[in-house]
């Protein structure tokens, strides 16, 4: 049960946290002139001011500086036209239509640019759907278009404004939340080593939380490797910062390389109770790189030093004291143990360096050539002609989308029509909001969306029944406000009933005596739009991620294929860690991680197919391999290279198990498959070293992409 101290904790995670600081930029760039303007009683005309700059807000999105200013600017040019366009074209029925078919269409392809490309075609579709009821008589097109354009040069300079204030902050948040998702991962490993607990749940919680820090590093490393600021400052700020996240980059991915047979060790073990003093120093250690975290993320350095060392001495003493009294298997995985109280020791040491770099105590040793490497793992994504035309196929998943997603704003726009809807665009906002490319993502959406809707207007009638002073309601609206955009790129149902009681507030301000009907109505609407998009989600060009896995199968296979032979190679050369090293892991840790995201999201789906107890097996099987062929570097480095003689035919082995795996999985002709099983070598042998284990671990991996094709 979570303590009082575990909730402050994790408010203090939220209240500091880039999505907060989103939250309040947002609020502010909106709500300041909203309340100017509402005290010149001008709120009903300026209603353009504010989308203007609430949907150009919307965005602005983490990430380098120059990105956030083009993306606002890209989306200043197409929220206007927009509100032109429609404008000439609400009248004439026909003519809406057709603009609704090929923005929605053309709108919904931006995604092939990355998110905030994405974002910027959504909400000019927004701007479109509020713009085809006029808001009032006579309605000037052409000024509302100039006053929307000047809400959103209004946020523009703002934000750039507050980002020249504060140039680190961002920075420093991102690298902090990376921090906390690694100490998440760490808590997650440590229960591998929980005595009585289940290891395939343990498991099943490292891969999720891999896939959370390989998100978060992502973003941060975009963030400062693609911000000129960063590449360039010679400060000792942005030198300190930099050297800070590629150590937590390094922390986790020595962490990924700790790996062990958990299950050998909880049998071997469970009567030792040293199992419980792992489990409870890897807490510990957790906790450390939490706490760490939360002081970048607020900004502050971190002055309390990390000492484990009592911790990891008393535990040192009881793993000795086991060692000189037991042998056999107990014996081997006790020595197994001192390799992870060896790990326990360089990751304290490491966080140790970070609490140094955030005092700005010691000299970074950041070189060009470091930066230039950590900057080649940054995404890139050119705005090209040919990207957009490579994805008019249906092959494409994002082609598939727009089709789907115009689909249904053609069908919920003659619903509105048919049934004369007074609110259209509630109708078609909704299927615009829940429909992703995914299927998983806009069931997971469409629940949340009808949930948050309805407890939102609940709430909000409550609200309404018993609050009447003007000055409280500014206040409520302003808060729900503030929480909504916090929430949205964390909590989408809590985004929803938060802007829910927002767009209630608000009405109730401009109309009064209609709000209860304006509440029916908007429940109404919503589930209308959720039904359309429930079923076009469903049944028009779904995207399945069982569809997709042997895709992302024969990947991981090809990355731990290259990562092991990478290994190899450098042992070979004397066990240095070499850029083709460094490089192969990365590469294997990422498409771990993009396996494992796309496995948990087939677990959602009405028909994972046959499968999918296969596939399990074949995640699980990959985290061991990754972690396996980690291990064999660290174990055999020392000694490297006149100490790493073995069967040469064991090393080819490996390979070709992974190779024949990867034959299957690409679907060969009838009878190659007998083929590839026919191969063997007779001369690999089975005593148990680092490299047995390997090949034996490429052999059931073997084995289960046979099973998985086979069905």
């Amino acid at each position: 049960m979570a303590s009082s101290l575990d909730y402050l904790r994790g408010v203090q995670k939220f209240t500091t946290s880039q999505y907060w600081s989103t939250g309040v930029r947002i609020t502010a760039g909106v709500m300041v002139p909203t309340l100017v303007m509402a005290q010149q009683g001008w709120l009903i005309n300026g209603m353009p001011f504010l989308w203007g700059s609430l949907f150009v807000s919307m965005t602005d999105t983490p990430g380098p500086i120059q990105h956030r200013r083009n993306g606002m600017l890209a989306a200043i040019a197409l929220n206007t036209f927009s509100v032109l366009l429609t404008g000439v074209c609400r009248d004439y029925q026909l003519l809406l239509l057709a603009e609704i078919i090929i923005f929605t269409f053309s709108f919904s392809l931006f995604g092939v640019y990355g998110s905030r490309a994405g974002a910027v075609g959504t909400l000019a579709l927004v701007i479109m759907l509020l713009n085809i009821v006029p808001r009032v008589e006579h309605q000037n097109v052409l000024l509302d278009a100039a006053i929307l354009a000047g809400g959103g040069l209004w946020y523009t300079c703002f934000s750039l404004l507050l980002y020249r204030l504060r140039p680190y902050r961002l920075a420093a948040q991102a690298i902090g939340e990376c921090l906390i998702d690694i100490a998440a991962y760490v808590r997650a490993r440590a229960s591998l080593y929980k005595p009585g607990g289940d290891l395939h749940d343990a498991f099943h919680r490292v891969m999720q939380a891999q896939v959370a820090v390989q998100q978060s590093e992502t973003q941060t490393r975009e963030l400062l490797f693609k911000t000129r600021q960063f590449v360039v400052d010679a400060s000792p700020k942005s030198r300190s910062m930099m050297m800070i996240f590629l150590d937590a980059v390094d922390l986790f991915e020595h962490t990924v390389s700790s790996y062990q047979n958990y299950q050998a060790l909880h049998d071997n073990l469970k009567s030792t109770g040293l199992l419980a003093g792992f489990y409870s120093v890897i807490l510990q250690l957790a906790a450390e790189t939490e706490y760490i975290g939360l002081k970048i993320q607020s900004g502050l350095a971190v002055r309390r030093d990390i000492d484990m060392t009592s911790s990891l001495a008393d535990l040192e003493i009881s793993l000795e004291r086991e060692i000189a009294r037991n042998a056999g298997d107990i014996k081997k995985s006790l020595h197994a143990l001192q390799g992870t109280l060896s790990d326990i020791r360089t990751l304290a040491n490491r966080l140790q360096r970070i609490v140094l770099f955030s005092r700005l105590e010691i000299d970074t040793g950041l070189t060009r050539s470091r930066v230039i490497e950590a900057s080649k793992m940054a995404l890139r994504q050119p705005l090209e002609w040919a990207t957009f035309a490579e994805n008019l196929t249906f092959q494409s998943d994002t082609f598939r989308y727009a089709i789907r997603l115009t689909l249904s704003m053609v069908v919920g726009f003659s619903v509105s029509v048919f049934f004369s809807l007074s609110h259209t665009y509630w109708v078609l906002l909704t299927i615009l909001t829940i429909l992703r490319p995914v299927y998983t993502v806009t069931k997971k959406r469409n629940i949340q969306r009808l949930s948050g809707t309805f407890v939102g207007a609940f709430l909000g009638i409550v609200m309404l029944s018993f609050v009447t002073n003007t000055i409280t309601l500014v206040i409520a609206m302003t808060l729900c406000m503030l929480l909504a955009y916090s929430f949205l790129r964390v909590n989408y149902f809590s985004f929803v009933l938060f802007l829910t009681l927002f767009i209630i507030i608000t009405f109730h301000f401009l109309d009064p005596v209609e709000i209860e009907q304006l509440i029916i109505e908007r429940l109404f609407d919503t589930a209308i739009g959720s039904a359309i998009a429930a079923v076009a989600a469903r049944f028009i060009f779904p995207v399945w991620e069982h569809h997709q896995m042997e895709k992302s199968v024969v990947e991981m296979l090809i990355a731990n294929r290259a990562y092991f032979s990478a290994t190899w190679q450098a042992l070979r050369e004397g066990g240095n860690t070499g850029p083709e090293l460094v490089a192969a892991r990365k590469k294997a840790i990422v498409t771990l991680a993009n396996l494992s995201d796309r496995f948990q999201k087939i677990l959602t789906e009405p028909q994972g197919g046959r499968k999918v107890t296969h596939l399990h097996q074949m995640v699980i099987a990959s985290h061991m391999l990754t972690g396996h062929i980690s291990a064999l570097f660290t174990s055999l480095a020392p000694l490297a290279p006149a100490g790493i003689s073995a069967d040469e035919n064991l090393v080819q082995a490996i390979t070709d198990e992974l190779s024949r795996a990867e034959e299957i999985m690409r679907k060969p002709p009838a009878g190659s498959v007998g083929a590839v099983q026919q191969k063997v070598h007779p001369q690999v042998a089975q005593t148990l070293n680092p490299l047995s284990i390997i090949y034996s671990l490429t052999s059931d991996t073997r084995t289960i992409v046979q099973k998985m094709m086979s069905v």
